[in-house]
């Protein structure tokens, strides 16, 4: 791992869509370069590509809860991110905020009480037929051009880029690289505030995705190491927040 590749990947978790020739550019490399360098990352550092759908898309309620890593939660969920502070987040979901809770109640009679609880402010929403059909096949086929999903679908490619853009718009979806961090030797962090725009400004740099309302989010950013990690977290808590959650990841999944 070099700093190139590292530069491939951190592009990739930021929006794992950047087209090669772009990546070539903000790199000073030529496409083929990066080509070449993305097929040497597949398989051993680059694990797959998945389409992460909101279950505000699907009509549901989400929301993340993090607790002590003494445990496993063996029923279903969203996403799971294994942190250095002993430590494992999950993302749930379900079809009312009352679930929801009830969820997270579940959980707690195993997993011991919760380290943090975010349920973000929502608002579900109702797909159409045509929207479970693109998402159901891009779910599928993660990397499927536009023109190869307009062709299953049976619409022009311009309508297939308009959706998709609306889709992307929205954060109804993303495509997510699943990265082996430790073979990387890159590191993801998570900051946990009340001080929404303060973190909105201090991590714009870093950012890999952002969760946020009006009273608190959770910012995730990817950097060069650990070290760098928790420099930059701690200088948001000595700055601006104080009582900041820090969770640095050592593995991350979606189903």
């Amino acid at each position: 791992m070099d700093s190139i590749d590292k530069g491939i990947l951190k592009i990739l978790l930021k929006d794992a869509r950047t087209p090669q020739r772009r990546i070539a550019m903000m790199l000073g490399i030529s496409p083929p370069a990066v080509s070449y360098r993305m097929e040497k990352l597949f398989g051993d550092i680059i694990k797959r590509f998945t389409l992460y759908v909101n279950p505000n898309f699907l009509g549901r309620y989400h929301g993340y809860v993090a607790f002590n890593n003494l445990y496993d939660w063996d029923g279903d969920y969203i996403a799971k991110i294994e942190c250095l502070e002993e430590t494992n987040i999950y993302e749930i979901d379900s079809k009312s905020r009352f679930e929801l809770d009830e969820k997270i109640r579940k959980m707690s009679e195993k997993l011991g009480e919760p380290k943090m609880i975010y349920i973000p402010n929502q608002m579900p929403y109702s797909p159409s037929k045509f929207d479970l059909k693109v998402v159901g096949i891009l779910k599928e086929k993660p990397l499927i051009k536009p023109i190869e999903l307009a062709e299953e679908l049976g619409v022009s490619s311009k309508t297939i880029r308009r959706h998709l853009r609306y889709l992307y718009s929205k954060k109804f979806i993303r495509l997510i690289p699943i990265i082996d961090l430790n073979r990387a030797e890159i590191s993801i962090f998570a900051v946990f505030t009340s001080k929404v725009e303060d973190g909105k400004k201090f991590f714009v740099k870093y950012a890999f995705t952002e969760i946020e309302d009006d009273k608190a989010g959770i910012f995730v950013n990817v950097v060069d190491s650990m070290d760098e990690a928790r420099d930059l977290a701690l200088k948001f808590k000595r700055e601006y927040d104080k009582d900041a959650e820090i969770m640095i990841t050592t593995k991350y999944e979606f189903l």
